[in-house]
C-alpha cells in the first residue's frame, strides 16, 4: 500500500566524511530525510558509499561536516556515539553481521542483547539476569521464526538466515523510531527473504522510519517507497516507487543525473 509519511524522523544535512580506508568512498555533500511510516531505499553499484553512509549514521564513523538530525539532536555536533544514538531510538541492522552484527562464538542468548545488555530488564543487581535474558530470546525466537529455537546454541550453529533473523529480532524489539537497514538478506534462503521482507513492511505500517542499503534492485522495488541512488559518495537522484524502472536507476547507478536520465 501507499506509504503515508509523517514527521521528519531524520535529517542529513551537509553530511561528508573523508574515508580512512584506501578502498572506501568519500561521502560528498549528502542530504536526506526519512519520516515516519516509510522506507527509503538506498541503491547503486556497492562500493559507491553505501557502507560509509550507514556507519556515519550509526555512529561508527566520525563525519568531517554536515548534520545528522535525530530528535531534536544534532548527533554529529553533540558527538553522540552509538550507545547514545540507541537511546534516541536509531537502531542498525549492518551489512556483514558476522563482522559487526554478532560474536558467533557467543550464545543465541547473548547476541540477542548485544549492544542492549546494560538496560535494566537485562540486569539483577550488578549482575545479568540470565533467566529474563533466556526467556526474552525464547519469545524472540518464536516471533521471528528463529529455528532452532535454542537461546543456549552457539550462534555458529544456526544458518545465516535464522542469525539475520535473530539480529532483526534484537534490532527491532527495542522499539526503534528510526531502524538502519543493511542488505537485509545477504546470504540467506527463500523463505527468510520472505519473512524478513514482511517485517520490515510491517514496521513500516506501525510508523517506524526505515532507511534501506541493499544492492538487490528488485528488494529495493519492492520495498522502498522513495529511492535514492548513489554514486561516487554522492546522491545523484532520487524516484519514487511508482516512477521507477529498472532502466532509470541503472543509469543514475552509472553517475547519470537525474534531471539527465
Amino acid at each position: 500500500a501507499p506509504a503515508e509519511g509523517g514527521e521528519v524522523r531524520l535529517r542529513l544535512a551537509g553530511l561528508s566524511h573523508a574515508s580512512d580506508d584506501p578502498f572506501g568512498t568519500d561521502l560528498k555533500d549528502i542530504h536526506l530525510e526519512v519520516h515516519s511510516g516509510e522506507i527509503v531505499g538506498i541503491a547503486g553499484v556497492s562500493g559507491n558509499g553505501q557502507s560509509e553512509l550507514l556507519e556515519a549514521l550509526a555512529g561508527i564513523r566520525a563525519p568531517a561536516r554536515g548534520s545528522i538530525m535525530l530528535g531534536g539532536h544534532d548527533l554529529v555536533r553533540e558527538h553522540l556515539g552509538p550507545r547514545e544514538r540507541r537511546t534516541l531510538g536509531l537502531a542498525h541492522v549492518p551489512e556483514d553481521r558476522l563482522r559487526m552484527g554478532v560474536v558467533a562464538g557467543f550464545s543465541a542468548e547473548d547476541n540477542a542483547i548485544l549492544g542492549y545488555h546494560d538496560r535494566p530488564r537485562y540486569q539483577r543487581g550488578p549482575l545479568l539476569d540470565r533467566a529474563a535474558i533466556h526467556a526474552e530470546c525464547e519469545a524472540k525466537m518464536a516471533a521471528h521464526d528463529v529455528r532452532p529455537a535454542l537461546p543456549l546454541l552457539r550462534l555458529a550453529s544456526f544458518s545465516g538466515g535464522n542469525q539475520q533473523k535473530l539480529v532483526l529480532a534484537r534490532e527491532i524489539d527495542c522499539d526503534p523510531r528510526v531502524l538502519l537497514v543493511g542488505q537485509p538478506t545477504r546470504g540467506v534462503d527463500i523463505g527468510a527473504i520472505e519473512f524478513i521482507h514482511r517485517k520490515l513492511v510491517a514496521l513500516r505500517d506501525a510508523g517506524k522510519a526505515l532507511l534501506l542499503v541493499s544492492v538487490e534492485l528488485d528488494e529495493i522495488l519492492g520495498l522502498a517507497d522513495r529511492i535514492l541512488v548513489m554514486n561516487g559518495g554522492e546522491i545523484v537522484g532520487e524516484v519514487a516507487r511508482a516512477d521507477a524502472t529498472e532502466e532509470k536507476l541503472g543509469l543514475m547507478m552509472a553517475g547519470v543525473r537525474e534531471e539527465s536520465a
